[in-house]
């Protein structure tokens, strides 16, 4: 190694755990709107549901968001394609916009057998479950997120999927949600942006 390039390595600072996150944050964001131009939608609406008035509003923004990328990456993946042509392109993308989130025959099972990791897929489903709590008892519109959660028989299973933590005390967890709800809401996003790149490079881009 030369003079030069021992002193250029010496010059190059390390980064901190916060600006490694910001640079990965700011990279999700940056795919995030990508994928929102490609689909119609416009490039600000990450900061819009971010900032929603109410975790009903946003939770139900969260969920619409992933059920377009679910359908993307599911109709990317059924393209049945023969001597160069994709063969009945239209047909399935049409299939796939009737079908229903969950159940036997739904987009939370395509997208499952698809091979979406786990905790991914877990995720969707989680937050299509909080989602289905608020859409079907507005009595609940005014209850902060973690406060819907708590009052839930699956408490544990939702919390598990919809936090991205992989190791945690759920009494803390809950504790430090309701302290900052917002950072609630981050984490949420986050898991949200991830699965919008995915959608955007493997089904769009």
């Amino acid at each position: 190694m030369t003079n030069a390039a021992k002193s250029r390595t010496k010059r190059r600072k390390r980064l901190t755990p916060e600006e490694e996150a910001d640079i990965r944050l700011g990279a999700l964001f940056g795919e995030a709107q990508k994928f929102c131009a490609d689909v119609g939608l416009h490039e600000n609406l990450i900061h819009e549901i971010y900032n929603a008035e109410n975790d009903w509003t946003f939770i139900l923004k969260i969920d619409a968001l992933l059920e377009i990328a679910t359908k993307e990456l599911i109709k990317s993946g059924l393209k049945l394609k023969i001597l160069n042509r994709f063969v009945g392109a239209q047909e399935l993308a049409d299939f796939v916009e009737s079908l229903p989130m969950n159940g036997k025959t739904s987009l939370l099972t395509l997208l499952k057998a698809s091979g979406c990791p786990s905790e991914d897929s877990g995720f969707v489903e989680a937050v299509r479950r909080v989602r289905n709590a608020y859409a079907h008892n507005i009595r609940l519109a005014d209850l902060t997120l973690i406060e819907l959660i708590k009052q839930r028989p699956d408490k544990p299973h939702i919390i598990k999927n919809i936090s991205g933590i992989k190791t945690y005390d759920e009494a803390d967890l809950i504790a430090h949600y309701e302290k900052d709800g917002n950072f609630f809401r981050f984490c949420i996003l986050d898991a949200t942006m991830r699965i919008l790149l995915y959608a955007y490079h493997i089904a769009l881009k």
